[in-house]
C-alpha cells in the first residue's frame, strides 16, 4: 500500500486501523509515553541514599567458581604464589651489545645472563 492509495480510499485506512488494533489486543502491550527521569528517578538512586551499598557479587555464582579450579591452577602455575610485600632480589647483568652493566629483576631475563640486551640496544634497529 502506498500513501496515495490510503488518501484516496478511507476504507483502507479503517482496515489498517482495525488490523493494528487487533495486533495490540492479541497480547502485545500498548506503548506508553516516555517518562521524564526527573519525575521518576531510578530505584538505585533513591534506595542507596541513606543505606550502605550491598556487594551483589558476593551472591553470584562467579564468586565461588574459582575455588573449584585447584587442579588446573596447580598444573598451569609457573611460579609459586608469593607475598605482595616481598624484597627485591636483583641480579647483575651485562648487555651483550654495548657492555653496559645493570641490575635487573630475574624475571626480565628471557634465556640466560649471556643473552641479555639492555633497553637501548633492544629498541635500536638492527
Amino acid at each position: 500500500m502506498e500513501l496515495d492509495d490510503l488518501k484516496k480510499d478511507p476504507e483502507k485506512i479503517r482496515q489498517l486501523i482495525s488490523l493494528l488494533s487487533s495486533i495490540l489486543e492479541s497480547g502485545e502491550s500498548k506503548p506508553t509515553a516516555p517518562q521524564s527521569p526527573v519525575e521518576n528517578p531510578p530505584p538505585t538512586q533513591t534506595a542507596n541514599l541513606g543505606n550502605k551499598k550491598t556487594n551483589k557479587f558476593l551472591n553470584m555464582p562467579e564468586y565461588t567458581m574459582f575455588k573449584e579450579d585447584v587442579a588446573i591452577d596447580k598444573a598451569l602455575n609457573k611460579y609459586p604464589p608469593t607475598a605482595r610485600q616481598r624484597g627485591q632480589s636483583k641480579i647483575d647483568v651485562v648487555c651483550r651489545i654495548c657492555a653496559k652493566k645493570e641490575s635487573i629483576h630475574p624475571s626480565m631475563l628471557c634465556d640466560s645472563v649471556d643473552r641479555y640486551k639492555c633497553n637501548n640496544c633492544a629498541a635500536s634497529p638492527g
